[in-house]
């Protein structure tokens, strides 16, 4: 009887940690206000060879065509996120496991070189447009917000 209590206890914890370890963690990266009227978010890992860094651009626009179109781009440097210029990684450090978030090809053709940055899926950029009240220390003002959030999912083991 003990024995087989020990061994159910041992099968909950086990899959208890299981699951813990493939719950994605998400947090924050970019909360900025941005002016009324936007309506599309859109974020990307972006990276510099020479500076050997990665970050994460997002961008906003108002879906206008012609000389209506109006687009606000911002970047934010993300804490624990870094480019290994020797595998081509853009990669986050998730509670001290490494999760490779994007890979970075480059290709030829003429004189023109195009470098791609592809999502591995283990690392999503999750915008959205949020409409607050902000206090400003004299009134609330109601302004609009672009958030970004980084969602991690690790591989499984």
């Amino acid at each position: 009887m003990i024995p087989m209590l020990i061994r159910t206890l041992i099968a909950s914890v086990a899959a208890m940690s299981a699951a813990a370890v493939s719950t994605p963690a998400s947090r924050v990266v970019l909360d900025e206000v941005v002016g009324e009227g936007y309506s599309h978010s859109t974020a990307a890992f972006v990276t510099n060879e020479e500076t050997k860094r990665a970050w994460v651009e997002a961008a906003v626009n108002n879906g206008g065509l012609g000389d209506d179109y109006r687009l606000e781009t911002f970047r934010v440097k993300v804490p624990d996120l870094s480019y290994d210029t020797r595998t081509q990684e853009v990669a986050y450090d998730n509670q001290g496991s490494r999760v490779v978030c994007a890979r970075v090809t480059t290709s030829r053709f003429l004189f023109t070189t195009r470098t791609r940055v592809r999502s591995t899926g283990h690392c999503e950029l999750l915008t959205r447009l949020e409409h607050r009240k902000d206090d400003n220390g004299f009134e609330y003002e109601t302004s609009e917000h672009l958030v970004v959030e980084l969602s991690v999912t690790p591989p499984p083991p």
